[in-house]
């Protein structure tokens, strides 16, 4: 059973602790003294074992004792030893290693360690890492404790290795001065604030996607981002980790403070990334419950994300303008100024890592928080100010600006601590011109959506019914119907509409991994591409003969000519020619849709959406 323990250092030392007098170690044995014939006798038990110091884990307050022993082969061994295992029972599991103790002298040998203990050194250790509070103080997990005297125990590798001087060396020449380096750095610092600051202000873990070819340095600069905390390479004992691995195993993996690669986006194929992304981002593991119906802990961890990858793995998740919101996504961005400087940074970093983050985090416990949230609210309004100016605005700006705000008030942070000079406004630029929430057509879901659609008929033309079609084809995934050309209220002019049936407008949808249906109906409403009366979305219609079917009546932003005929159009022209429309000076075009003419609304039709599918 695990116990809730505090501890407070200013308590006395206990000067009284039991004393088992009748055991002791003589000549390099334990044992014991007996009264035989009126004097004391000492029996010896075993090779003597010896307590070096004693040490507690700051997580759970548990105790270790480090003990040692010579062995029969001469040669000395260490142990560290869980303390709670000083039983008559678990003792004698040291034989494995060479201790000289059974059922009948484990008692002795036990009460042998507890009169050294007392006399030990105690010492903290911790075997997580990152941010955390001891004694009602913040505090710094790193190779050593910031706040706090103690050493980490596990096996990954987060000792400074190097030297700072080479290390910073390195940011001078093949950094400064080249924005997509700087933001990586900044990004990798930003993760320390996002869990300084967790319990201060609401945000999520920074994640930064890098797509591109092998030649772009994607990779060397997230490498280099990872540099700062722990070593860089792809040798285990680390934070790069690999999509091949599971999320349950990435959950359990990824530290806090420190900033982790995970590598070869590439080996998703059609794997639904959704899922990761969401949980990658809230770093807050999924509930379990144990055998015994209690629910488990839950991993969590706040820390900067950097995700490689050929190909976008935003495009492997459904279109919900969620996950834009929680992600940066770089695409086709060249991240090392040259192949040179790019072996520069990879030889630099192998042999000198682990410097930065334990130099930022001592700096941020120095600083007061709340001077440090006002800094991240005002770099968030600057943030939207510039937005509104640059009329790029939405519904999605200020979900995404404080995102933006950390790494900005990173750059100052590193500027500070490390005596550099990022250039912060290239750095903001840089973000707003890479950002997924400043194009209407990234942001909108019923502009994706309609996107697709315009695919899907292009792809598929043949199982629509048309004009060109056949009287009866198989396959059937809806009509198109040429029309007169009416003005949508998004200015596009439509002069195609498509009838669907509503089952097969869910297929449709879920193939474009839009699992939102009710929002996009409600934007397309809006937009004028879905036909209905104002109380609903979906109508009666018809696409073969006289068979009424609930459906949609969607109105295309296409001219009529533009797919069927001797063919299928090339999308991209379709799209090209939208895109012309748009920026056209709005004209009054008279609709000329006549509701009797293609669908008609029974009273008692059900308002109602089918469930979403998962």
């Amino acid at each position: 059973m695990d116990y809730t323990v505090t501890i407070q250092e200013e308590a006395e030392k206990i000067t009284h602790a039991v004393f088992h007098k009748s055991v002791e170690i003589v000549e390099g044995q334990y044992g014991h003294y007996i009264y035989k014939k009126d004097e004391m006798i000492y029996i010896p038990c075993g090779g003597a074992v010896y307590v070096k110091n004693a040490i507690t884990e700051v997580e759970t307050c548990k105790q270790y004792l480090t003990l040692y022993f010579d062995s029969g082969d001469g040669k000395r061994r260490t142990i560290l030893f869980p303390r709670e295992d000083l039983v008559e029972n678990k003792i004698v599991s040291l034989t494995a290693y060479g201790v000289q103790v059974s059922k009948k002298t484990a008692d002795y040998l036990i009460k042998s360690i507890e009169n050294q203990e007392v006399n030990v050194k105690h010492l903290l250790c911790h075997a997580k890492l990152g941010m955390a509070e001891w004694n009602g103080e913040k505090i710094f997990k790193g190779a050593k404790g910031v706040g706090i005297d103690s050493k980490y125990t596990g096996k990954l590798r987060v000792s400074p290795k190097g030297t700072y001087a080479n290390y910073k060396k390195m940011l001078k020449e093949d950094v400064i001065g080249h924005t997509p380096m700087e933001f990586l750095l900044s990004a990798s610092i930003s993760g320390l604030l996002v869990d300084y600051l967790k319990e201060s202000i609401s945000v999520e873990n920074i994640m930064v996607h890098m797509i591109g070819e092998s030649s772009t340095g994607k990779t060397t600069g997230a490498l280099l981002a990872v540099s700062g905390g722990s070593a860089p390479d792809f040798l285990g004992n680390n934070f790069v980790f690999s999509f091949q691995d599971t999320l349950n195993s990435l959950m359990r993996l990824i530290p806090n403070s420190y900033p982790t690669l995970i590598d070869e986006g590439s080996l998703l194929t059609d794997r639904d990334m959704t899922q990761t992304l969401y949980s990658l981002s809230s770093g807050t593991e999924k509930r379990r419950l144990s055998g015994g119906m209690e629910v488990n802990e839950s991993s969590r961890f706040r820390t900067a994300l950097f995700l490689t990858s050929e190909k976008s793995i935003l495009a492997q998740c459904n279109m919900n303008t969620g996950l834009l919101t929680r992600n940066f996504e770089f695409q086709n961005v060249t991240w090392t100024s040259s192949a040179e400087s790019a072996d520069r940074i990879k030889s630099v970093v192998t042999e000198n890592y682990g410097h930065i983050i334990p130099r930022v985090a001592k700096w941020l416990l120095a600083q007061d928080r709340q001077e440090l949230v006002e800094k991240i609210v005002q770099e968030t309004n600057a943030v939207i100010k510039r937005a509104r100016e640059a009329k790029t605005y939405n519904n999605l700006t200020e979900r995404t600006a404080k995102q933006s705000a950390l790494i900005l008030v990173a750059v100052d942070i590193v500027n500070e601590v490390l005596k550099l000079k990022l250039n912060k406004e290239a750095i903001g630029d840089f973000m707003e011109e890479h950002s997924l929430v400043n194009s209407v057509e990234q942001v909108s879901i019923g502009k994706r959506a309609m996107e697709w659609l315009l695919q899907f008929i292009s792809k598929n033309y043949t199982q629509f019914l048309s004009k060109d079609s056949p009287k009866e084809i198989s396959n059937c995934r809806g009509k198109l119907e040429n029309m007169q050309t009416v003005l949508l209220n998004t200015d596009e002019e439509s002069g195609m509409r498509l009838k669907v049936t509503d089952s097969e407008f869910m297929k449709i949808l879920k193939e474009g991994h839009f699992s939102e249906k009710a929002t996009v109906l409600k934007e397309w409403k809006e937009m004028g591409y879905l036909k209905a009366q104002s109380d609903r979305y979906i109508s009666r219609i018809k696409i073969v003969g006289d068979i009424q079917v609930k459906g949609y009546i969607i109105q295309l932003p296409v001219p009529s000519n533009k797919i069927g005929g001797d063919g299928v159009k090339d999308y991209e022209e379709v799209l090209e020619e939208r895109r012309k429309r748009i920026n056209k000076p709005r004209q009054v075009i008279k609709d000329e849709y006549v509701e009797d003419d293609f669908f008609s609304i029974d009273d008692d039709d059900d308002l109602d959406f089918p469930e979403d599918w998962k």
